[in-house]
């Protein structure tokens, strides 16, 4: 694999992104990062707390930050993409230039909800959440599968059998076991 690849984990809150892309990083033993989290970081704000304090518009302003932060590292890594960074165009084509694989992660509305349904850290769901993640599958589904070089479903499977098939569907090693 080239210095600085990204393999990058997509969909809706509660998909599975962070959890399998940490996974996934351990079992190819390379970093991982979460958008949200590098967010979090930089600013040394909870992202509840850069919505309350800044709206949406700044959080998405800070998410694209750290995409090309993260797109622009010389190390392969997994990165985990918050779901609404799809939304602008300059993530998509930034994803699609610096990206050895894009995974959709996906899963029904209520599996996504049992998911997230007590998760404070996600103001977007705040209300309604079923109502929230349907409104979002419908403004972003066909701009994961714009960008998407694959689609997992993972409603049915377990944490190892979701890296398992990303690990073919990528074919992220060699004969050896070894990282390509």
């Amino acid at each position: 694999m080239s210095p600085g690849s990204l393999i990058v984990l997509i969909g809706l809150m509660g998909s599975g992104k962070t959890t399998v892309g940490r996974a996934l990083a351990q079992k190819l033993n390379i970093k991982f990062a979460d958008s949200d989290e590098l967010i979090e970081k930089s600013v040394k704000l909870s992202v509840r707390e850069i919505f309350t304090q800044s709206g949406e518009p700044e959080f998405r302003r800070l998410e694209s930050e750290a995409l090309m932060n993260a797109a622009n590292s010389s190390e392969t890594l997994v990165l985990a993409v918050a779901g609404g960074a799809v939304l602008a165009e300059t993530n998509r084509a930034l994803l699609k230039n610096k990206s050895r694989c894009i995974v959709w992660l996906d899963a029904p509305t209520s599996t996504l909800v049992g998911r997230t349904g007590r998760a404070k850290h996600r103001p977007l769901l705040d209300g309604d959440p079923v109502g929230a993640l349907n409104q979002m599958r419908a403004d972003r589904e066909d701009l994961y599968r714009q960008i998407a070089t694959h689609e997992v479903a993972t409603q049915s499977m377990n944490i190892q059998q979701v890296v398992e098939k990303i690990i073919d569907q990528c074919q992220l090693l060699d004969s050896q076991g070894a990282l390509k």
